[in-house]
């Protein structure tokens, strides 16, 4: 799910026929653990699609909402990194 432009617009709950990516439409189905990181200030996807996002999916761990991070930067804060490795190292294997 990172990196995919999946909204269009603020507070969008539903896809649009052109959208590329309808992961709104299809997160509830997703039976595995699902980490869900987004930046507060994404300038291409608004935060609220995550909020939505880690809303929807049944099977969400605890999200990461890197403060100040935009779409294309987020992996240069090291709260990105450490809880990836969490994510894989203790939630993903307990699944």
């Amino acid at each position: 799910m990172l990196g995919q432009t999946e909204s269009l617009s603020p507070n969008t709950r539903k896809t649009y026929c052109f959208d590329a990516f309808p992961s709104i439409d299809k997160i509830s189905k997703v039976t595995s653990p699902v980490l869900v990181i987004h930046g507060t200030e994404d300038e291409v996807i608004d935060f609220s699609h995550g909020l939505a996002m880690y809303e929807r999916c049944p099977r969400a761990v605890e999200p990461l909402w890197v403060e100040g991070a935009g779409h294309n930067d987020i992996e240069l804060y090291a709260q990105y990194l450490e809880r990836l490795k969490q994510f894989i190292s203790h939630e993903l294997p307990n699944s």
